[in-house]
C-alpha cells in the first residue's frame, strides 16, 4: 500500500515538473515563432502583416501574385513549432499593360494617373508629385524597370513648358513642348540611362534655335505683311510706325531665345519717305545681311531712284529697284495703303482722286495748292526729272486731268534762278516746262490743252541773292485760261 502511494507521489512531482517547464518555455516559443513569421513578411512585396497567438500565425495583407501568395504561406506553414497558420492574403489585382503616366500643365503643375506597384515605389514619388501620387492605382503586373523609366520620365518633364511621361510596360514616351535647343537636350539627358529601345521622345520647340531671318512684304494695294522669324522682342508695330504704316499683318514666329532685339532698324526709317511712291516693296533682314527690292510705278527714273535709295540706306544694305507695270484695269480705283488716298489707274499710271467742282478759279487754286506743298524737281542743270518728281506729277495730273477734260486749257510755266547765262536760263526753263508737260500727257492729260513756256529768271518770286530765294524761284506754274 505505501509502495503505491509512493508511486502515486512520484508521478504528481513528476507532472507538476512538466507543467512548470512548459509555463517558463512557452514564451520563448511564441517569440521564436514571431520573430521567423515576421522575417518572411519582410520578403513580401507589400509587406504583409504577421502576429502570433501561442503557437499560431495570424496572416494579413497584399500578395503580389498568385504565386508569392502561395510561397509565402509556404514558408509561413514551415516555421518551427507553429501549430496553425489562419487567415488569408488577399490577391493584388494585376494590370496589363502596367502603365504610368505623369502630366505637367504649363503652369508647371504635375498630375498622374495609372498604376504604381507597390507604397514604397510611390513614397519615392511623393516628394515630387505631391499630392498627385494618391491619383495613381495600386496594382500589380508592373515588369522590371518600370519605376526606373517612371522617375526618369519625371525628370524629363523638368525642363519642359508642358508634356507628358508615359510608361507602358517598362517603356517610356515623352510627349510636348519645350522652349529651345538647350531645354531639349536636357530632355534627352534625363532619359539617357534608360536601355536602348525604351525611349520615344515628340518634343516641339517653341525656337528651333535658329538665327532671325524674316521678310516684310508692302504692296500698295494689299498693304505690309511680316513672314519669317524675328529677333527676340522685335515689335512689329514699331515697324510700322518706322515706315508710317497704320499697321503691318504679322504671320512671323518671333524668337524666344537669343539676346533681344535691339531697336527698328534703321533702314525703316530711311524708306519711310518714299513709301507713298512704292508699288512693291521687300525688305529681307537676316545671317546674309539686309536686301531692300523696291518697285515704282510708272515714269519712275530707277537710276536716278537707286542712287538716293542707296545713299539713304547706306552701302550695308544690298538694293534691286524696277518699274512695276499695272495689271488692273483702266480706271481701276484703290486705297493706297501708304498714304491712305485713294487712286485711280490713268494710262497706267496710279493717280490720287481729287474731289472738287472743275471750275477756273478752283482748278488755279488746287495746281497752286499741289505745286506749294512739293516742287517739280530736275537734275541740276539739266530738264531731266529728278528721282522725287514721281508723287508731286501725279499728283498734278489729278488736278489737271479734269479741268482740261472740261475745256480748261493750262500753261506750264518753267521757271530757273539768276545763276548762269540769261538765254541759257530761257532755254533750259523751256525744256524744263516740256518735260513737265510730256509727264502729264503720258498720264492722261488732254495734249491740246497743255501748252509749255519758259520763262527762264524773267518772274522771280524771291530774292536770288540767297540759296533760298533761288531755290523758290527754281519752280513750275500752272496758268489756266478758258
Amino acid at each position: 500500500m505505501r509502495k503505491v502511494l509512493g508511486i502515486g507521489a512520484m508521478a504528481l512531482a513528476v507532472a507538476g515538473l512538466g507543467l512548470w517547464a512548459n509555463g517558463h518555455q512557452a514564451p520563448a516559443m511564441q517569440a521564436r515563432i514571431a520573430a521567423e513569421a515576421a522575417q518572411v513578411a519582410e520578403g513580401s512585396v507589400h509587406g504583409i502583416s504577421t502576429m502570433v497567438s501561442g503557437r499560431d500565425i495570424n496572416v494579413a495583407g497584399l500578395a503580389d501574385s498568385a504565386g508569392e501568395r502561395d510561397a509565402l504561406m509556404v514558408a509561413l506553414n514551415a516555421v518551427p513549432g507553429r501549430r496553425v497558420v489562419r487567415g488569408e492574403l488577399e490577391l493584388l489585382p494585376a494590370a496589363a499593360p502596367f502603365e504610368t503616366a505623369v502630366f505637367k500643365a504649363a503652369d508647371g503643375g504635375l498630375s498622374a494617373s495609372g498604376h504604381i506597384p507597390t507604397e514604397k515605389a510611390r513614397a519615392v514619388l511623393v516628394p515630387v508629385l505631391g499630392e498627385a501620387s494618391s491619383g495613381l492605382v495600386l496594382a500589380s503586373g508592373a515588369p522590371e524597370g518600370q519605376m526606373a523609366a517612371v522617375e526618369a520620365g519625371i525628370a524629363a518633364l523638368g525642363p519642359m513648358i508642358l508634356g507628358a511621361a508615359e510608361v507602358s510596360d517598362g517603356k517610356l514616351r515623352v510627349t510636348g513642348e519645350v522652349l529651345g535647343p538647350a531645354e531639349r537636350d536636357a530632355v534627352l539627358a534625363a532619359v539617357q540611362g534608360l536601355p536602348e529601345g525604351a525611349v520615344q521622345t515628340d518634343l516641339t520647340l517653341q525656337d528651333d534655335g535658329t538665327p532671325p531671318d524674316w521678310t516684310l512684304d508692302y504692296s500698295a494695294m494689299q498693304g505690309a505683311v511680316v513672314t519669317g522669324k524675328l529677333p527676340k522682342g522685335l515689335d512689329v508695330a514699331a515697324v510700322a510706325g518706322a515706315l508710317g504704316l497704320d499697321r503691318i499683318g504679322n504671320e512671323a514666329q518671333a524668337a524666344l531665345i537669343g539676346d533681344p532685339a535691339p531697336e527698328v532698324p534703321a533702314l525703316f526709317v530711311a524708306l519711310k519717305s518714299w513709301m507713298a511712291d512704292f508699288e512693291r516693296l521687300r525688305v529681307r533682314i537676316g545671317q546674309g545681311g539686309s536686301r531692300v527690292e523696291a518697285g515704282f510705278g510708272a515714269g519712275a527714273d530707277p537710276e536716278l531712284i537707286a542712287g538716293r535709295l542707296a545713299e539713304a540706306l547706306g552701302p550695308d544694305v544690298a538694293l534691286d529697284i524696277d518699274v512695276v507695270t499695272s495689271e488692273q484695269a483702266e480706271g481701276t480705283e484703290r486705297m493706297n495703303a501708304a498714304t491712305g488716298q485713294v487712286e485711280r489707274l490713268s494710262a497706267g499710271y496710279w493717280l490720287p482722286v481729287a474731289d472738287f467742282a472743275a471750275d477756273r478759279a478752283s482748278c488755279q487754286a488746287q495746281a497752286e495748292a499741289v505745286l506749294g506743298g512739293a516742287t517739280v524737281s530736275f537734275v541740276t542743270g539739266s530738264d531731266r526729272l529728278d528721282a522725287d518728281a514721281l508723287r508731286v506729277l501725279n499728283r498734278l495730273a489729278a488736278v489737271i486731268a479734269p479741268c482740261a477734260a472740261v475745256g480748261l486749257k493750262a500753261e506750264i510755266g518753267g521757271h530757273t534762278d539768276a545763276t548762269g547765262d540769261p538765254l541759257g536760263n530761257i532755254g533750259l526753263s523751256q525744256r524744263r516746262a516740256e518735260a513737265v508737260r510730256a509727264a502729264l500727257v503720258a498720264r492722261g492729260v488732254s495734249a491740246a490743252m497743255l501748252r509749255a513756256r519758259g520763262y527762264g529768271a524773267s518772274m522771280p518770286v524771291a530774292d536770288n541773292a540767297t540759296d533760298e530765294g533761288r531755290a523758290k524761284n527754281r519752280r513750275t506754274t500752272v496758268l489756266w485760261s478758258e
